[in-house]
């Protein structure tokens, strides 16, 4: 179980590291479009893991707990968009009052990325606590789905900023290290599983709640953007209908 949980949380990394590795392949700057269908594709992805992987075991788990723990699905999910906006509007102070060129990039994809290594790693807390609602393939698929979406995430970082005039291996180490966060937040969710076991259904809905933000704040500008509007929307439904397609027949 071990060695599941730790190839777990890796593939979501791995995703990304992919992803940025596009950058080494390419010589052309990406285009607006290709960066919408990108993002849209993430975009859906991010929505049915949200669901089918996140909110759907919550609700199940606290249906079989009853009391509190009923409730506590809806107040996870709203905590979760609320304390990312929180913590959004005190980077982006902080940000404003300081020269942070450098850092401004990782600032903005650590945060973007946090909700889903949380999102991974409350799924393998419940599966080592040996939650009957959560199984092996179930969590399998959430990682997988979201690997699947950081392969976008990776190019969506790494091949702008080689369009901006960085270096190829910079961009891509760029591209990776944005990995890092998530995986640092997998692994912090599990060393507190014990915790977070006592409050799974929460948990797993304060990360659905974190990604959704994810979503409406970063990913949803080209679905009002009247030349990527149709296309956009298409491959969000195309990222959707994978995650939900892995989630129902490995999940």
């Amino acid at each position: 179980m071990i060695f599941l949980t730790v190839r777990g949380i890796l593939y979501p990394f791995l995703g990304t590291v992919l992803g940025s590795a596009f950058v080494l392949f390419t010589r052309h700057t990406p285009t607006v479009r290709f960066m919408s269908v990108l993002d849209s594709l993430a975009a859906g992805i991010m929505c049915a893991a949200s669901f089918f992987s996140l909110i759907l075991p919550a609700v199940n788990q606290g249906d079989a707990q009853g009391g509190f723990a009923k409730l506590s699905c809806s107040i996870g999910f709203f905590t979760g968009i609320v304390f990312f906006v929180l913590t959004d509007k005190l980077l982006k102070k902080y940000l404003s009052h300081k020269d942070v060129s450098g850092n401004k990039l990782f600032l903005a994809v650590s945060l973007h990325n946090i909700p889903e290594g949380m999102a991974v790693g409350v799924v393998y807390a419940g599966l080592l606590a040996g939650d009957s609602v959560i199984g092996t393939a179930g969590a399998l698929t959430l990682s997988l789905g979201i690997a699947m979406q950081n392969i976008p995430e990776g190019a969506i970082i790494s091949l702008p900023l080689k369009a901006r005039g960085k270096k190829t291996k910079t961009a891509f180490l760029c591209g990776t290290v944005s990995g890092v966060a998530e995986l640092a937040a997998a692994v912090i969710t599990l060393f507190l599983s014990g915790f977070i076991y006592t409050l799974l259904p929460f948990s797993l809905c304060f990360a659905a709640g974190a990604m959704f933000y994810v979503v409406l704040r970063e990913l949803s500008v080209n679905f009002t953007d009247r030349k990527t509007a149709d296309v956009s929307l298409c491959f969000f439904a195309v990222g959707f209908v994978i995650m939900m397609l892995l989630d129902t027949y490995l999940g």
